[in-house]
């Protein structure tokens, strides 16, 4: 399996702590579906990058924790968006996932009023925290959670760039201009005259 498919080593979620980005957390707790928000439009996501069917949405909602706090789930990619949540999952369940922070607004101007919306066109988790009375935080689960006609979990983008081409031809590039305005523009020694005829 390539690295970023072998097994998640997930820490059980504390509200104390501030996690970095991505963090794998382990979380226990019950759905909330009537305050579920829509996050999209977005693409499916297939082994951490978009590959799959377009024009969908993340079906996010609040989770009731053992602890008693609320957070954020995102339980995955639906096609469409429904007045009735889909693949419920009923009872306390044990699910893991990525820690995801809020994105940058790209226009300000288009942020709903608290409770005006139930579709966010990117992670605003303070806004849904605000309307769902959740802490505003937000969990991405993993692949393992998909539910069969529900929500396909493991939407995770993950890029890794490799840019060590890049690097060599940009240090050797500088490096042959250097030398060739070095030697283009470098100024010869001025003659010293002899005392000596």
């Amino acid at each position: 399996k390539q690295w970023y498919q072998r097994r998640v080593r997930a820490v059980p979620f504390d509200s104390d702590q501030e996690y970095p980005e991505y963090t794998p957390v382990c979380i226990t707790g019950e759905y909330d579906y009537s305050k579920e928000f829509y996050l999209g439009p977005r693409h499916e996501i297939v082994d951490y990058r978009d590959k799959g069917e377009p024009g969908g949405y993340h079906s996010i909602v609040p989770m009731l924790l053992e602890s008693g706090e609320r957070i954020l789930v995102d339980r995955g990619f639906v096609s469409t968006r429904t007045d009735t949540p889909i693949g419920q999952v009923t009872g306390s369940v044990t699910q893991v996932g990525y820690i995801r922070h809020a994105e940058g607004a790209v226009f300000a101007s288009l942020a709903p009023a608290v409770g005006t919306s139930q579709t966010y066109i990117w992670r605003d988790s303070q806004m849904m925290a605000k309307c769902a009375g959740t802490l505003p935080v937000t969990v991405e689960l993993i692949s393992q959670h998909t539910i069969p006609g529900g929500p396909i979990a493991g939407q995770t983008r993950l890029s890794v760039y490799n840019k060590h081409v890049e690097y060599v031809i940009t240090w050797w590039g500088m490096g042959i201009a250097s030398l060739f305005f070095i030697f283009r523009f470098r100024r010869k020694p001025k003659s010293i005259p002899s005392v000596f005829k």
